[in-house]
């Protein structure tokens, strides 16, 4: 459904309850369900610059408070801070502060001192903190000091009964307010027009995207990945990262992407069948945190400083502190440090990729039936050319450098790599030489023809770890 005027103003219905309002002074969506971005890109409509969020920030399986790809695309396609504006979100006083603690450490990461507060080692610490700072968005105005989260965002405190400026009147055009008329109810007054919203969501959302898969095969003697999703927040036509592993019969959860219950349903997965879910880091594209709670909860399994940025995520959408958000999993702690963890009777071995916040990656092991299975999955990770231009810069200690850079052994029977490209992910013109099956993720955008052994994944693709 979309309502135009003679003034320049639309109204676009995108899914129920939520709306994007575009004007000549900005463009304002009203409700941020999962992945809402595809959508919008899909439609060919313009991008937001101004979020409004519900009142409640979850519905059914879904965050509504997802806000990082929005940022993301304000930030880096708009480039929104250099013509000097900031991102905008309008939610009620209370929300405000668990939203910027959300988007600081989804954007920059947690600090040094919250990542030893949280149980990792100061000398780790200190590691992960360079590479993310080094890798942080600068403010050349102060430094090349990274930007705060309030140097990039705007809150607006909205309770109901009052209105706030969005944007100010210029050249001839009129200001844009908005006024709160009830927990989803909104007024937007452009001049002299009032268009009223109504963002109550009744039913289920659904993904931008077809969903199929064949129904998954737990039995025993398999080493399998599946693909749930290839991509990331900004392909309109697949879904994000996330995999699900058998190994010997153990289910093995890693990461967990939007609309996860209609991977599972199309899979014929129930979520108890899930033995453990491996979280890799904290972005929007991997973990939507409403979908990855369930009754009885997932044994979750990833180190203290991912656990504590996640459970800030959990605090600002369920509207609690970061202890009682606790309740909503299992955890058990990933040390890195540790040559070998075994979970279910896999032999994993973690290791921190070089990521924009705290990520990982992980050699996991597994001989059945005489056959030995080696998978590679390296997590989000940068490029030869970018981690080379880092160690430079000296962004990376040279102890990290030589780590990160040695990661294959030759031992690996399937590699799982970042070929995402751009500023924090990886390249796969780095793996086309490499000898072994080499599987690329985290894009869509791989059009030439691979070499024997090498191939772009696809979401619904089983692989085989143990030919």
């Amino acid at each position: 459904m979309s309502d135009s005027t003679g003034n320049g103003v639309q109204l676009h219905e995108l899914t129920e309850g939520t709306f994007l309002f575009c004007s000549p002074q900005g463009n304002i969506l009203f409700g941020c369900p999962p992945e809402i971005l595809k959508r919008i890109l899909s439609s060919h409509l313009p991008m937001p610059d101004t979020i409004v969020v519900p009142e409640k920030l979850h519905h059914i399986h879904s965050s509504q408070a997802s806000l990082e790809f929005p940022l993301y695309h304000f930030l880096f396609v708009q480039r929104g801070m250099e013509r000097k504006r900031k991102f905008q979100v309008v939610a009620n006083p209370t929300q405000n502060k668990g939203l910027a603690e959300l988007l600081r450490v989804t954007v920059l990461g947690p600090t040094q001192e919250e990542m030893i507060k949280a149980g990792l080692p100061k000398e780790r610490a200190a590691e992960i903190h360079l590479e993310t700072t080094h890798m942080s968005l600068k403010n050349s105005a102060n430094g090349d000091q990274p930007y705060r989260i309030e140097e990039m965002i705007q809150f607006h405190p909205l309770s109901a009964g009052e209105n706030c400026e969005v944007y100010a009147a210029q050249e001839g055009m009129p200001s844009v307010l908005i006024e709160r008329q009830g927990d989803t109810r909104f007024r937007v007054l452009y001049g002299e027009e009032a268009h009223d919203i109504e963002m109550k969501v009744t039913r289920e959302q659904s993904p931008n995207y077809k969903i199929a898969h064949r129904p998954f095969d737990k039995s025993k003697g398999k080493f399998t990945l599946t693909v749930l999703g290839r991509s990331n927040g900004f392909d309109p036509n697949d879904p994000a990262n996330g995999y699900l592993l058998n190994v010997d019969g153990k289910v093995i959860l890693w990461d967990c992407p939007a609309y996860l219950h209609w991977h599972l349903s199309a899979l014929k997965l129930d979520p108890g069948e899930i033995d453990a879910f491996i979280l890799s880091h904290v972005h929007e594209d991997h973990i939507d945190v409403s979908e990855s709670i369930r009754n009885p909860p997932f044994e979750l399994y990833t180190t203290p400083e991912i656990y504590f940025s996640m459970l800030l995520k959990l605090a600002a959408v369920y509207d609690c502190t970061p202890m009682e958000a606790r309740k909503y999993h299992n955890w058990h702690v990933i040390d890195v440090a540790k040559p070998v963890m075994e979970i279910e009777g896999i032999s994993f071995e973690f290791f921190h990729a070089v990521h924009a916040i705290p990520a990982l990656g992980a050699k996991i092991r597994k001989e059945i039936g005489g056959k030995k299975g080696c998978l590679h999955i390296s997590g989000d990770h940068l490029s030869n050319a970018s981690l080379k231009t880092m160690h430079e810069g000296k962004g990376i200690t040279k102890r990290r450098y030589k780590e990160v850079t040695h990661l294959l052994s030759g031992e690996e029977t399937l590699v799982l790599v970042d070929a995402g490209g751009g500023a924090i992910h990886g390249d796969y013109h780095d793996f086309l030489e490499t000898p072994g099956r080499i599987a690329f993720m985290h894009t869509g955008l791989i059009n030439e023809e691979l070499p024997e052994g090498k191939l772009l994944v696809t979401s619904g693709q089983v692989l085989d770890a143990l030919e």
